[in-house]
C-alpha cells in the first residue's frame, strides 16, 4: 500500500503536476488524520469498555462488603443486647439480694466485661481509594455516602474502644468476687453448672465501683444498640440502594 502511494506521488512530480500533487498530498494527510482519529476512538471505546467492566466488578464486590457489614452489625447489636441483659440481671439481683439461677448469674458477671470486636471493614472501598479508581464511580451521592459511612464506622470504633479499660476493670472486679473459677468450657457454654464456684451477693452489692461499672455497661450497651440501628445499619442499607442504582446505570 505504501509503495502504491509512493508511485502515485513520483508520477505526479515527474509530470510536473504540482497542483494535483499538492491536492493529493493534502488528501493523504487527511486520510492519515482520519485513520489516527479512528484508531483513537477505537482505543478510547476499548478503554471505556474495560473500565465499565472493572467498575461493575468493583461495585458488585462493594455491595457484597456492605451486605457482610449489615450482617456483622446485626450480630454486634445482638451481642450488645445480651450484654445489657446480663448487666440488668446483675443489677436486679443485687437490688433484690436474690439470685434465681446461680449459673446464669455467674455467667453474667464473668462475661459482662468481655471486649467485643468493633471493626467493620469495606476492603473493596479501601482498594478503590488506594488504586485511585474513585473516579470510576459516577454518582456523587454514592461517593459521599461511602465516605460518610466510613466516618461513622470509624467514630463508632473509637468511641467503643474507649470503654475497653472499664470493661477490663469490671471483669477483674467480677472475678475477684468469685470463690473458685468456672471451667473454661463453661465460659463458652454458659448453661453448664459452675460446680465449686460460689459468691457472696452482699459483698458484691456493697462494691460501689463494680455497681457503677455495671450501670454504665447497661447504659452504654443500650446507646450502642440504638447507634448501630439508627446510624450504621440505616446508612449501610442506603448504600446498598445507591450501589444498585449505580450498577443499573451500566
Amino acid at each position: 500500500m505504501i509503495k502504491f502511494f509512493r508511485k502515485i506521488r513520483q508520477k505526479l512530480l515527474s509530470e510536473n503536476k504540482f497542483s494535483r500533487y499538492l491536492i493529493y498530498a493534502i488528501g493523504e494527510i487527511v486520510l492519515v488524520v482520519i485513520g489516527i482519529l479512528i484508531a483513537l476512538s477505537i482505543n478510547n471505546w476499548n478503554q471505556d469498555r474495560i473500565e465499565h467492566k472493572e467498575t461493575k466488578v468493583l461495585l458488585g464486590n462493594l455491595s457484597l462488603d456492605i451486605e457482610e457489614n449489615i450482617k456483622n452489625l446485626k450480630d454486634q447489636q445482638n451481642l450488645f443486647k445480651i450484654r445489657k441483659d446480663w448487666a440488668d440481671l446483675i443489677l436486679k439481683s443485687l437490688n433484690d439480694q436474690n439470685v434465681e439461677d446461680s449459673t446464669i448469674f455467674i455467667t453474667a458477671i464473668t462475661r459482662v466485661g468481655w471486649i467485643m470486636d468493633y471493626s467493620q471493614m469495606l476492603p473493596t472501598y479501601t482498594e478503590i481509594i488506594s488504586s485511585g479508581k474513585l473516579s470510576y464511580i459516577k454518582s456523587e451521592n454514592l461517593k459521599k455516602a461511602l465516605a460518610d459511612y466510613q466516618s461513622k464506622v470509624e467514630l463508632n470504633r473509637q468511641i467503643l474502644s474507649t470503654y475497653n479499660l472499664g470493661l477490663k476493670e469490671t471483669e477483674r472486679l467480677a472475678i475477684g468476687h468469685l470463690n473458685g473459677m468456672p471451667e473454661a468450657s463453661n465460659l463458652i457454654k454458659p448453661l453448664l453448672p459452675n460446680i465449686g464456684v460460689s459468691f457472696d451477693l452482699r459483698s458484691i452489692a456493697i462494691d460501689a465501683e463494680f455497681n457503677k461499672n455495671i450501670k454504665h455497661i447497661s447504659f452504654q450497651s443500650a446507646g450502642s444498640m440504638d447507634y448501630i440501628s439508627d446510624q450504621l445499619i440505616t446508612n449501610a442499607e442506603h448504600l446498598k440502594s445507591l450501589i444498585a442504582d449505580e450498577l443499573n446505570s451500566y
